[in-house]
């Protein structure tokens, strides 16, 4: 995507004051990660052990304004702030629709079937809340939901992300697995470089409308050279034999070199499965990794 929607968490960039990233001088670092905690007394939330007041933030969902009382723990956010004061947030998802069906172990959303762990106390028996759903795609491919949170607040507008497995641009259709996307009413707004990096495997995010297939209004792309200069917090779903690329939480491939230092543990230590921070630059257009963290 143009803009970072990967589930990621404890993401660390740093960027110039008055910098092209934001229209706020005042930002001049930006976190992408799950909220630890909310003080809605202090109007404040904790984010990677960090409490940031509110007070002066613009708190938005694919540009929805969102009121500060709206976050919860759990939720992914993008943080723009500076000197213990969050200036932008956006709140990330990777879901989001209406639940028509909630079990213990089971939610459905678009028309798709997630299993959880028992998360949604709250919604199971009710079918007609709209909802958010936080997650990552592992290495077999399969969604792993780690948090869902009721989002009546938002407009009636769908959204739904993942990798492009088949696509018909004559009829400006593509499939993500079993969910047919019409983006007809979205190819309006995009260029041809937008349509020409509409492909099989690409990963996309779909704003838009579902009923029995889901009609985009917005698609949006992701480049992986968005997270250079970002520490990202993630999963190994991916890894080659000589452990020269691995990819992050079903999504993003990162190039390991030989000036790749690792901490906490060595690069023999390295898996399918591993938690790590990483630090990621952009190396003459390649996404690589200067330093890899174990968690």
């Amino acid at each position: 995507m143009k803009k970072v929607a990967v589930l990621l968490l404890g993401s660390m960039v740093l960027t110039g004051c008055g910098s092209d990233e934001s229209s706020d001088s005042h930002a001049s670092s930006t976190y992408m990660g799950e909220i630890e905690s909310v003080n809605a007394h202090a109007d404040s939330m904790t984010v990677n052990a960090m409490a940031l007041s509110l007070s002066n933030a613009r708190i938005e969902l694919n540009g929805h304004y969102v009121d500060s009382t709206e976050l919860e723990p759990g939720m992914q956010v993008d943080v723009e702030y500076d000197d213990g004061i969050a200036y932008e947030v956006d709140i990330d998802p990777e879901i989001v629709g209406i639940a028509t069906l909630v079990t213990e172990s089971e939610i459905t959303v678009n028309g798709q079937v997630f299993e959880h762990a028992n998360i949604a106390k709250d919604l199971v028996g009710t079918n007609s809340n709209r909802v958010m759903l936080f997650g990552y795609i592992d290495q077999t491919g399969k969604w792993v939901i780690n948090a869902i949170h009721k989002a009546n607040f938002l407009p009636a507008e769908d959204l739904y992300e993942g990798k492009i497995t088949s696509i018909d641009k004559a009829s400006s259709h593509f499939n993500i697995g079993t969910m047919k996307v019409d983006y007809s009413n979205a190819g309006m707004d995009m260029d041809h470089e937008d349509l020409a990096e509409l492909k099989v495997n690409a990963w996309v995010e779909v704003e838009g409308q579902f009923s029995t297939d889901f009609k985009a209004y917005d698609v949006d792309v992701e480049d992986d050279l968005d997270l250079a200069n970002a520490e990202v917090e993630g999963y190994v779903t991916a890894l080659n034999h000589d452990k020269t690329l691995m990819t992050l939480n079903g999504k993003t491939d990162v190039v390991i070199t030989e000036n790749t230092r690792f901490e906490d543990g060595i690069k023999d230590e390295l898996k399918v499965g591993s938690r790590v921070d990483v630090d990621l630059i952009n190396n003459a257009g390649q996404l690589q990794a200067s330093e890899i963290e174990f968690d």
